[in-house]
């Protein structure tokens, strides 16, 4: 039978089930909501909306999916009734970037924020625990440990958002999410901090209304309940609020109208606790916390978060009592409503939706709990860390055919598979077996900044097969190149500025004067890569060699060129060229192909045999399949996961990773940030002038390698290139390890989980040193963190340089990422209004960008771009003019003349009408070349 996943807890229910039997919710509505027009939207940022699981005063929330990734996000779209002129936009995007600063585990983090047409969005992370109000509501009254636990965290949120100078000003149990950990406890998220002034701000005529009154009125603060002005002394009373219902089951003000609450609030002292529930016997310490946070003076309540937080601690400490949580036997029970028979634990019926009222037993003592554990058997201890390399002995064996059919000339072999399926690790245990039967190894990637860097990858590839310094070294060491080879390594190396870093491999910037076509300079740079095979050759005549490009698609495009055409026409040495890349990724070459899938799931079942997440088929819900297929990045993680005290674990890899990333302490979790931020090639100094108020940042580090987050690599030991290279270096070497993230998906995980203010200010600091100078950064990593940094003028600038760099080097998909970027910005800032003519920005990079993609071959894609510019673009003008040129050669190239004559002639009017020469006489020229053809 299909099953439909619960948005609430992502418990699998039936098809007849109305209501979700482990949360209540009401399942059957998600039917219903089908109809819904904004299902299957996609949003900037490639968000596609794919179910709506809430609708609150705000606006409604979707379940949708980051595609880039796979991982599941939460947007929330605002109502259109709140927007009512262009200002309320302004102080939405206003309260979205100083919510999206808050980086606490405690905090749900805006991700994203943005206008898509006439929509608001904020995209944040998607909960799957229950809010408070529905905890209370289903497990009845808390036990007083685990309120203090709750309570704790939601001020441990708080204030680190008092700390930004951000107030929620509605806080309640139903912006409070709890997640139960597997090791106890709960794990709390407070939600919607900043959307009450929003909303009021929104609701208002003009944007500094006084006296504007936002929250809900069971939970304000006097002061708020007066349009007085508020600090963080307010939501400290909503907490005493919340503290007051936890502890009693009631509010302590009750009346028939919100008028009437607020004027309670406003007037009368709340009620004492312990009298209005004598039967909880509700300690004197937490009773005095309570009503010291219920003060109707904001002088006399707590100062700050701390203070309160430090306070439940201390009214803990005084008091032993039951923690409330509860394990269920397993049996069945009879609704009460319908009679529908219900597993015993259930907290609804799936029928019916009633709640189903038990009794739990007695819990057993912690001396009980630690005599079981001692006598568990030892098959049952948890797993070990790193697992083992497990069931790719036929995949070694393929590999190992591969490299016996290397004779005389090139040899190309493909390990493809997804993302987490082990393609790098089994590569590196190939090397590993290769080295030791004395085979010469190179290893080249992507750049360690994801920034497509031009020639990177190749750099590192003629480092290790022709045995160069760093730097490319010098004419008199390029022994046998040919004129061409020659051309190509001063194209690939540059010899116009230099890093002061020669040993880092920072030494590109201008490629060499001169008037190469793009053709040529691909040509010369592919025959360098030739004439260093050859060398690699004549240097170890009687060793094999081993090329390994790891995470190819990631590879920059000037690169990824010159190794398709030594594939294709190689040179008559032998050599072993082993890629890596995922299924969707088309190389452009032939070769050997291998094609990789998860671990079988007995493989699976005994690497987590031990682990509280051992039980795969529910978890990934493969009930009826017949071999099903696991990710070993999964697996590990899944081990990770549940050894941390996770419970109901995602199916998903990008959630499951998104889950242990959001839940590490704030400190840990900001350093794995800036690392994933910075790249591959971080140390401790770096992090520290990012991190400016973390002391130390050894223990962190630690606790990131101990978790399976980061690497760490001695500091002479290059990212990439043959073993033992770095020994030919030379000069001083850092004394600092450097560090990278243990897998490209936790990076790029890492990165969509960053609130989007946390992000732009990592990306502001990342290139500039202590001193506010510029770092000598490649090109497109200065445009890449200007990009992240929204630091439009510059990006925009650096962006365009980039793009023309590289299509001066063939780089054709180079052109295009850089162009897609700039042209995403420009749209942005039509919105942001951070430059002075965005529209123009917007006509510039989508002409450029049309062009790319018609050189390309992208003809459809390029059409919609450029038509869509001309949409925005005047009734005249240069850029009009220019556009509609665009569009005549795509329309020539996709064989539509008629079409094309007609973009060509209004193109000319144009330029005739506005007095503009040159832009005539371009579009004349092409006329008569057209003409002639």
């Amino acid at each position: 039978m299909s099953t439909v996943i619960c948005p609430q807890c992502a418990n699998p229910c039936e098809q007849t089930h109305k209501f979700c039997p482990v949360c209540g919710f009401p399942v059957s509505e998600l039917n219903r909501r089908v109809e819904d027009p904004l299902i299957g939207t996609t949003l900037p940022g490639n968000y596609v909306l794919l179910e709506l699981v809430g609708v609150g005063g705000m606006g409604r929330v979707y379940r949708a999916e980051q595609k880039a990734l796979g991982r599941t996000v939460a947007v929330k779209i605002i109502h259109p009734h709140l927007l009512g002129d262009e200002s309320a936009s302004v102080r939405f995007i206003t309260e979205a970037r100083a919510a999206s600063r808050l980086n606490h585990p405690n905090s749900v983090g805006v991700i994203d924020f943005g206008k898509n047409g006439g929509q608001l969005y904020l995209v944040m992370e998607f909960l799957r625990g229950r809010d408070l109000a529905r905890v209370l509501y289903e497990d009845g009254p808390l036990g007083f440990k685990r309120i203090v636990d709750v309570l704790c965290q939601v001020l441990a949120a708080l204030g680190e958002a008092h700390h930004l100078g951000i107030i929620h000003r509605d806080l309640k149990p139903e912006n409070i999410v709890l997640e139960p950990m597997r090791s106890g406890g709960d794990f709390v998220k407070v939600v919607d901090f900043g959307l009450a002034k929003m909303k009021a701000d929104i609701s208002a005529t003009n944007i500094t209304s006084p006296g504007i009154v936002c929250g809900t009125p069971d939970y304000m603060s006097p002061e708020q309940g007066r349009g007085d002005s508020i600090d963080a002394r307010s939501d400290l009373y909503a907490v005493g609020v919340i503290l007051f219902q936890l502890l009693t089951g009631r509010l302590p003000f009750e009346a028939e109208s919100p008028t009437q609450v607020v004027l309670m609030h406003l007037s009368l002292p709340p009620p004492n606790p312990a009298v209005i529930s004598p039967e909880r016997e509700i300690p004197d310490a937490l009773v005095d916390v309570c009503l010291r946070a219920l003060q109707k003076d904001a002088d006399r309540r707590y100062m700050d978060a701390e203070e309160l937080a430090e306070a439940l601690r201390a009214a803990q400490a005084t008091f032993d009592t039951p923690s409330g949580r509860f394990i269920w036997s397993e049996a069945t029970v009879t609704c009460p409503a319908c009679k529908a028979i219900v597993p015993r634990g259930q907290k609804f019926c799936g029928e019916c939706g009633s709640r189903i009222v038990q009794q739990a037993p007695a819990p057993r003592a912690p001396a009980q709990i630690a005599q079981r554990r001692d006598q568990a058997p030892h098959s049952n201890a948890p797993p070990r860390l790193p697992l083992p390399f497990s069931a790719r002995e036929a995949d070694l064996e393929w590999l190992e055919a591969c490299r016996m059919d290397v004779q005389s000339s090139v040899v190309a072999a493909r390990l493809v598979g997804e993302g987490g399926v082990g393609k790098t690790r089994l590569a590196r245990e190939f090397l590993r077996l290769c080295e030791a039967e004395g085979d010469v190894v190179i290893q080249t990637g992507p750049d360690p900044w994801s920034a497509d860097v031009s020639y990177y990858a190749l750099r590192w590839a003629l480092i290790g097969l022709a045995g160069l310094p760093l730097d490319g070294g010098t004419p008199a060491e390029w022994t046998g190149a040919s004129p061409e080879a020659r051309r190509g390594l001063l194209e690939i190396f540059g010899r116009g500025e230099r890093s002061s870093d020669s040993r880092r491999l920072h030494v590109w910037s201008k490629p060499p004067a001169g008037t190469l076509s793009p053709e040529d300079r691909r040509f010369i740079a592919a025959e360098a890569l030739r004439w260093a095979i050859s060398a690699a050759h004549q240097s170890a005549p009687r060793r094999r060699v081993v090329l390994v490009i790891d995470d190819l698609h990631a590879v920059d495009g000037a690169s990824r060129g010159a190794f398709i055409d030594a594939v294709t026409e190689p040179p008559l040495v032998p050599l072993l060229l082993v890629a890596t890349h995922p299924p969707e990724f088309d190389p452009d070459w032939g070769g050997w192909v291998r094609s990789l899938e998860g671990l079988p799931e007995a493989t699976a079942a005994a690497l987590l045999k031990g682990s509280p997440n051992a039980d795969l088929r529910a978890i990934l819900q493969t009930e009826g399949e017949d071999d099903p297929r696991v990710l070993p990045l999964y697996v590990d993680q899944l081990v990770r996961f549940g050894l941390e005290g996770g419970s109901n674990p995602p199916a998903r890899i990008a959630d499951l990773l998104a889950a242990r990333i959001e839940r590490l302490p704030q400190d840990a979790r900001r350093t794995l940030q800036a690392l994933a931020v910075v790249g591959d090639e971080a140390d401790q100094p770096l992090l520290q002038r990012l991190l400016p108020d973390i002391g130390s940042f050894e223990p962190l580090l630690r606790a990131l390698s101990s978790a399976g987050m980061i690497e760490e690599y001695p500091a002479e030991q290059a990212l990439y290139g043959r073993p033992g290279a770095s020994s030919r270096r030379g000069g001083n070497h850092s004394r600092h390890s450097r560090f990278r993230t243990s897998h490209p998906l936790v990076r790029d995980v890492t990165l969509t989980t960053i609130p989007a203010g946390v992000r732009r200010e990592l990306h502001a600091r990342a290139p500039i040193d202590d001193a506010g100078d510029p770092l000598p950064l490649p090109i497109e990593v200065q445009a890449l963190h200007a990009y992240h940094a929204q630091n439009a003028f510059e990006a925009l600038m650096l962006i365009e340089q980039v793009a023309d760099r590289a299509t001066a080097r063939g780089d054709q998909s180079g052109t295009v990422l850089a162009l897609r970027r700039g042209l995403e910005l420009s749209r942005q800032e039509m919105f942001r209004g951070e430059i002075d003519d965005p529209l123009r920005a917007v006509l510039i990079f989508s002409r450029k960008l049309g062009e790319a993609l018609a050189r390309a071959g992208d003809l459809t894609d390029a059409d919609g771009v450029l038509r869509e510019a001309l949409d925005l673009a005047g009734p005249s003008g240069a850029d009009r003019a220019l556009v509609l040129g665009s569009l005549a050669f795509v329309a020539r190239e996709r064989e539509r003349g008629s079409e094309a004559s007609v973009y060509l002639r209004e193109a000319l009017d144009i330029a005739r009408q506005i007095s503009e020469p040159d832009l005539a006489q371009s579009l004349d020229t092409m006329r008569r070349e057209w003409l002639a053809r």
